[in-house]
């Protein structure tokens, strides 16, 4: 549990900075825009995988080609216990290319919904093999800025993969993840 506390306690400190600097002017994502981001989030996994509830942290970036379309791609690490057997733990660590379509919402210039979709790498590895699979996601979530450039962001996102036959059956499962933490925008229009 102490590991779990000192996980979601650095983006907490972020998140309450951030909240402490008022600034009136709207935010908004831009044509030709950079973002980046770092988070922290919870994994859960198909019951028949045997992989408890992970918690891990993840960093993102992208590019906007316009200001609500963006092509990022993300890492994330998570640790999750097997559910049966002390002891047992899996590390997961996943590569994914999503494409991003930002929704602006009339008087919301604050708060800027969008959904995902996306394709990427799984890999599992449970102390004696590893297992690499393709994932298929799709998702949703906004991000709330605080300043015209910096925002709050919180994502969930329902994975669709493979077992590899070694490490977990091999047969589809599904996974989902909740991530929240901090992003930036960095050049483009001003």
């Amino acid at each position: 549990m102490p590991s779990v506390r000192r996980t979601l306690l650095a983006p907490l400190v972020l998140l309450l900075g951030i909240v402490s600097i008022r600034n009136d002017a709207l935010a908004r994502d831009t044509d030709k825009s950079w973002e980046f981001g770092a988070y922290t989030g919870v994994s859960r996994y198909a019951a028949a995988t045997d992989m408890d509830v992970g918690f891990g942290f993840g960093a993102r970036g992208g590019y906007h080609l316009k200001a609500i379309h963006v092509i990022e791609g993300s890492f994330d690490s998570a640790s999750a216990d097997h559910v049966n057997l002390k002891g047992i733990k899996f590390d997961v660590n996943k590569y994914n290319v999503d494409y991003v379509r930002v929704l602006f919402v009339k008087g919301h210039e604050k708060m800027t919904p969008f959904a995902t979709f996306g394709v990427g790498g799984i890999n599992i590895d449970n102390g004696t093999k590893k297992g690499t699979s393709t994932g298929y996601r799709a998702g949703g979530g906004f991000k709330f800025f605080f300043k015209p450039r910096v925002a709050f962001r919180f994502d969930v996102k329902v994975y669709r993969w493979h077992g590899d036959g070694k490490v977990l059956p091999g047969r589809s499962f599904f996974a989902m993840d909740a991530t929240f933490g901090a992003t930036f925008l960095v050049g483009g229009a001003k």
